[in-house]
């Protein structure tokens, strides 16, 4: 069975409450004991965390902290990917009619699943009548919570390498090996056939 793979990028409704990493950690593990550059530091946090979560980052769509986001589709199939991960309960599945009415779809007319692959699915059960046609374009949505309730251990201590690899620039020297110390941290997170 097929699964429709959206065309439209994920949308953030609500951003997450808190970073994964705090100037406190990065300090403390950087042995940095002024606060001089702690703005310089956030900025940096922020920059690791963006260069590996959401639609852009190199871990494919992971999630780091607890956020809600939004799907939205062209089309109604059974399936329907959810492009980040990992994804937490659904909130909201919505589309409009060709009369342009909304709809909200109850939440026992589908589930979310996950495959062999690791990818997040809404499956609408076989019993729901699908719509055969969207009023608009990105006609149908879904809103959903993604994100780690607790951030892995390992994509914290990748987050505050990379930071060092931004800020020390004693780190040059050997920048690559803590590139390969921050590539081993998180391999196991990647989606599958992102490099």
């Amino acid at each position: 069975m097929s699964m429709l793979i959206p065309t439209h990028r994920p949308v953030l409704v609500t951003p997450p409450a808190e970073s994964p990493v705090s100037v406190a950690d990065v300090k403390q593990a950087l042995h940095i004991e002024h606060n001089e550059d702690d703005d310089r530091l956030q900025d940096e946090i922020d920059a690791a965390v963006a260069h590996y979560e959401g639609p852009d980052g190199i871990l494919g769509g992971v999630i780091l902290s607890e956020q809600r986001w939004r799907q939205d589709y062209d089309r109604v199939e059974q399936r329907l990917l959810l492009p980040l991960r990992p994804v937490g309960d659904v909130v909201s599945v919505t589309w409009k009619d060709e009369a342009g009415a909304e709809s909200t779809i109850g939440n026992t007319n589908y589930a979310r699943l996950t495959d062999a692959g690791g990818r997040y699915y809404l499956r609408f059960h076989d019993s729901y009548e699908l719509p055969n046609y969207l009023y608009e374009v990105a006609g149908a949505s879904v809103e959903f919570e993604a994100g780690y309730e607790a951030v892995p251990a390992d994509i914290k201590t990748a987050i505050i390498v990379r930071v060092q690899l931004q800020y020390d620039e004693a780190a040059s020297g050997d920048g690559r090996n803590l590139e390969r110390i921050e590539a081993n941290l998180i391999a196991k997170y990647r989606r599958p056939g992102i490099a």
